[in-house]
């Protein structure tokens, strides 16, 4: 009997990169055998959620001063923050002269709990943690996490949040009801085979099922103005089965294409993941060498990672990519002076991406600036705290920050 050979792969990369490669394995006797490997590696949560989807016990977000070594205090349990030193407040965007204290410099991101690090000693402890690294490796093999796990509720949060997103603004003509991955998934073809010979009737016929029901062009139309090359709204669905899902395929791989050219980090999607379970088979059949096969026990949770990560990352590259920081001139008044929550400088980040980061500054902003405004009549203890908004969750549960904004 073969011995197992276990493999443990790791790469850095100091700027966004997404692949897909395959390694060989081969020894002196000339026996060889393929590992397809996917990886990538961004600064964005919509990217990086499986990460922290598995890291959900091991991790804090911190907030740093950038030219410290350790600036920082305990805040509270999620959150790290920078210590109040003379000197390092961000002063209101006003003129500024020479006598006025440096803008302040931040980082915000994730660093691993040492009380994490420090924990096993014992022998119950020691069983956990291997019962804890077991879960999570099992989580990470595609990131498909188990009913009932942490993981599994965390991925669970994404879908909704991208199902209810492009359900209200994914389409051109108003709210459309998504399901990720079934409606979209069965929707692709925007006009089905008709056998009738009469074009008016086949006309009347496509414009009933455009109608109706909307496919991932029409959010790609909507939401980039363009259709991926090779996909035209006029096309029909090819009559022979093995035809049909060849074009699929061909639509699929246009797509991932296309968002690839734009930046998306989707190289562990292959076109054939985002086909039905019966067109994927048929597929896996009429292909030589397929490059990954999936047990067909496990598609669904393939299917359904694979095409939340593709509206992610449409998302993340037609969407977030438009955030950009307002000038000076276009800034609300600001109310607060010499706060360091005011216009914060969150220089770098290792899970926020630019966009975010500038979402972040300005929720910090207009937090600490209305928060003066809107409560300044009510009793002393009345008026909202100051806080550190460094996440897109629990910071803004209370419904304050929203309501600031």
């Amino acid at each position: 009997m073969n011995a197992a050979l276990t493999c443990h792969l790791s790469f850095r990369s100091s700027k966004p990169v997404s692949f897909f490669t395959d390694i060989l394995f081969y020894d002196n006797r000339n026996n060889w055998f393929l590992l397809p490997v996917t990886a990538t590696a961004e600064n964005c949560l919509l990217t990086i959620y499986p990460y922290m989807a598995t890291h959900l016990d091991k991790q804090t977000i911190i907030l740093k001063d950038v030219d410290k070594n350790d600036s920082s205090v305990k805040n509270r349990d999620n959150v790290l923050v920078p210590s109040q030193e003379p000197g390092l407040s961000s002063p209101a965007p006003t003129k500024r002269n020479d006598a006025e204290p440096a803008e302040r410099r931040l980082f915000v991101g994730i660093e691993i709990i040492r009380e994490s690090l420090k924990s096993g000693k014992s022998k119950t402890s020691k069983k956990y943690n291997e019962r804890a690294m077991e879960e999570e490796e099992k989580n990470e093999q595609w990131f498909s996490p188990e009913e009932g796990t942490k993981a599994y509720v965390f991925f669970e949060k994404v879908v909704n949040a991208a199902q209810t997103w492009f359900s209200l603004f994914g389409w051109p003509e108003g709210p459309h009801s998504l399901s990720i991955p079934e409606t979209i998934r069965r929707e692709v073809f925007k006009i089905q085979f008709y056998s009738s010979p009469s074009s008016s009737k086949k006309f009347s016929r496509q414009s009933d099922f455009s109608k109706y029901n909307k496919t991932i062009y029409d959010v790609m139309l909507h939401l980039s103005g363009k259709m991926p090359p090779g996909i035209h709204s006029s096309q029909s669905s090819p009559k022979d089965y093995t035809e049909r899902v060849i074009q699929l395929h061909f639509q699929h791989s246009s797509v991932l294409e296309f968002l690839n050219a734009q930046g998306a980090c989707i190289s562990h999607v292959l076109p054939e993941f985002l086909l039905e379970p019966e067109d994927y088979k048929k597929w896996i059949e009429i292909t030589e060498k397929p490059s990954v096969v999936i047990d067909m026990t496990q598609f669904e949770a393939w299917s359904k990672r694979a095409w939340t990560d593709v509206f992610l990352q449409i998302y993340k590259v037609l969407v977030l990519s438009r955030v950009v920081p307002h000038c000076s001139n276009n800034l609300p008044p600001i109310h607060v002076q010499n706060s360091p929550k005011v216009n914060p400088c969150f220089l770098s980040s290792n899970i926020y991406s630019n966009p975010e980061r500038i979402l972040l500054s300005w929720m910090n902003t207009n937090y600490e600036n209305a928060r003066h405004i809107i409560w300044k009549n009510c009793h002393h203890g009345v008026i909202p705290s100051e806080r550190w908004i460094v996440n897109f969750d629990k910071d803004l549960l209370d419904g304050l920050v929203f309501a600031t904004q």
